[in-house]
C-alpha cells in the first residue's frame, strides 16, 4: 500500500530549480477531490482519510520546513492533499462533534483565534520556519457571508503563495481584503474580492490601485465592528498594543485593514517576536465562550499581533477610500457604485454588473430589500454615464 504513496522520481534536468509546493505529490490509490454530492459516506470517509495520511507528518522524518494550522470545526478537509507536499506539514485542530482523522481536539471555544493561539503556545520553542494559518474552508476566491463557500482568497492570490516561505525576502505574508474604521465600524472591501475581473492586481499586502483598490465605506447595523466598535479600540490598545493608553486615547478614530476569514503566513521569528506570556494572555481573552466578540476582534488585529513594530495606531498599511464626511452607503449601493466605478473607468476585463459583486461578497444586512435592477438595465444605464462622461 505504500507504494502508491511514494513521490513519482524526478525526471533528468539540466538546471536545478528551488522546490515549489506543487511540484511534485504523492498519489493516493483513490481518488482525493470531495466525493460527488449525493456519494456514499464511505467514499467521502475515503477520501477524507487518504488526504490526512498525504497531511501527516512522517515518523522519523525531519521537521517540515512549513506548518499549515488548520482551524477544523465540520469543514470537508479533502482539498489538504493538494497541498500535501514534502516540506510541508498540516497540523490539524478539531473543534466539531466529529474531528477530523489525527487531528488534536480542542474545546469549542474562541473561533480560529482559540486554535491559532493555541498551536502558537504549545509548539513556541519548536516552531516551523514558516507558519501558515487558516480555517477549514476550502481555499477559493470571494466571500459568501462566511458560509463554506467563503474561500477569503482575493485578487488572483493562491493558497499555494501562502505556503511559499519568505517570499521576496519578506517574512511573512498578509493579503489585506477589508479595512474598518473604528469606532464607527464602517467597512470598505478591497475590489479583488468583488471581482475577479480586474485587470490591475497586486496579489500582496495592498491593492494594486491604492486608494481606487478599494471600495466605498458602507455600513451594516449587525456588523460586530459597528455594534462594539469602542470595546474594539479598548481591546486593541490593552491587549494587542498593550501602550498603557488612558480610555480616552483608546477611542481615538482608528482605520484597521484585515485579512478577513484570517488567513495569513509568518515566519518563526515574527511568531517569537512576542514572549509566550503574550499570546497566553490573548487566548485568556478567547477562551470563555464558544463565539466570543473578541474573535471578531482579533481577526482584525494579527498583522499588529505580529509585527510590533508597525502598528496601524501609527501609521496606516494602505490608501484607503476617503471617508464619508456624512453617513456610509449600504452594501446594495456599494456594489453598485463599485460596478459603476469599474465599468465607467475600464478596470475590468469586461462589463461588471453590480449583482456578480453581490453575489461573490454576501453581506448579511439589515436594510430592506431594494428593487432588482436587471443586467441589460444596468448595462444601459452605465452606457449613459459613460457618454455623459465623455461629451
Amino acid at each position: 500500500w505504500l507504494k502508491h504513496f511514494a513521490p513519482p522520481a524526478p525526471e533528468p534536468t539540466a538546471t536545478k530549480r528551488a522546490f515549489r509546493p506543487g511540484d511534485c505529490r504523492p498519489q493516493c490509490p483513490f481518488p482525493i477531490p470531495a466525493a460527488p454530492v449525493g456519494a456514499m459516506p464511505s467514499m467521502r470517509s475515503a477520501a477524507l482519510a487518504c488526504a490526512l495520511a498525504l497531511a501527516a507528518p512522517t515518523i522519523g522524518a525531519e521537521p517540515a520546513g512549513v506548518d499549515v494550522v488548520v482551524a477544523h470545526y465540520k469543514e470537508d478537509l479533502s482539498w489538504i492533499s493538494k497541498y500535501a507536499t514534502p516540506g510541508v506539514r498540516f497540523r490539524l485542530y478539531s473543534k466539531g462533534a466529529e474531528p477530523a482523522e489525527s487531528a488534536t481536539v480542542l474545546p469549542n471555544v474562541g473561533r480560529e483565534s482559540h486554535t491559532y493561539l493555541t498551536h502558537i503556545i504549545r509548539n513556541y520553542d519548536s516552531l516551523a520556519p514558516w507558519t501558515v494559518f487558516t480555517q477549514g474552508v476550502t481555499p477559493e476566491w470571494g466571500y459568501r457571508g462566511g458560509d463554506s463557500s467563503s474561500g477569503h482568497l482575493t485578487d488572483r492570490i493562491l493558497f499555494a503563495d501562502y505556503l511559499r516561505p519568505f517570499p521576496d525576502g519578506k517574512d511573512s505574508f498578509f493579503a489585506l481584503s477589508t479595512a474598518t474604521h473604528l469606532p464607527r465600524g464602517i467597512q470598505s472591501t478591497r475590489i479583488g474580492m468583488l471581482t475577479d475581473k480586474l485587470k490591475n492586481i497586486s496579489n500582496g499586502l495592498c491593492p494594486a490601485d491604492g486608494a481606487g483598490g478599494w471600495s466605498d465605506w458602507w455600513f451594516d447595523a449587525k456588523h460586530p465592528h459597528h455594534r462594539a466598535g469602542k470595546k474594539m479600540l479598548e481591546f486593541y490598545h490593552q491587549h494587542v498594543l498593550q501602550d498603557g493608553l488612558a480610555p480616552a486615547e483608546m477611542r481615538r478614530p482608528l482605520t484597521i485593514a484585515f485579512c478577513q476569514g484570517a488567513r495569513f503566513s509568518v515566519s518563526r521569528e515574527r511568531i517569537l517576536s512576542r514572549p509566550r506570556a503574550y499570546y497566553e494572555a490573548l487566548l485568556e481573552q478567547v477562551s470563555q465562550e464558544i463565539d466570543p466578540i473578541q474573535g471578531y476582534f482579533l481577526e482584525a488585529m494579527w498583522h499588529d499581533v505580529f509585527h510590533a513594530e508597525r502598528p496601524q495606531s501609527k501609521g496606516e498599511l494602505c490608501e484607503y477610500m476617503p471617508l464619508p464626511k456624512g453617513s456610509a452607503i449600504s452594501p446594495t449601493m456599494m456594489y453598485q457604485v463599485t460596478a459603476r466605478r469599474l465599468n465607467i473607468d475600464g478596470l475590468a476585463s469586461g462589463f461588471v454588473a453590480a449583482r456578480s459583486l453581490m453575489d461573490a461578497y454576501v453581506v448579511e444586512t439589515t436594510e430592506p430589500p431594494s428593487e432588482e435592477v436587471s443586467t441589460t438595465e444596468e448595462m444601459v444605464a452605465t452606457t449613459e454615464m459613460m457618454v455623459a462622461t465623455t461629451e
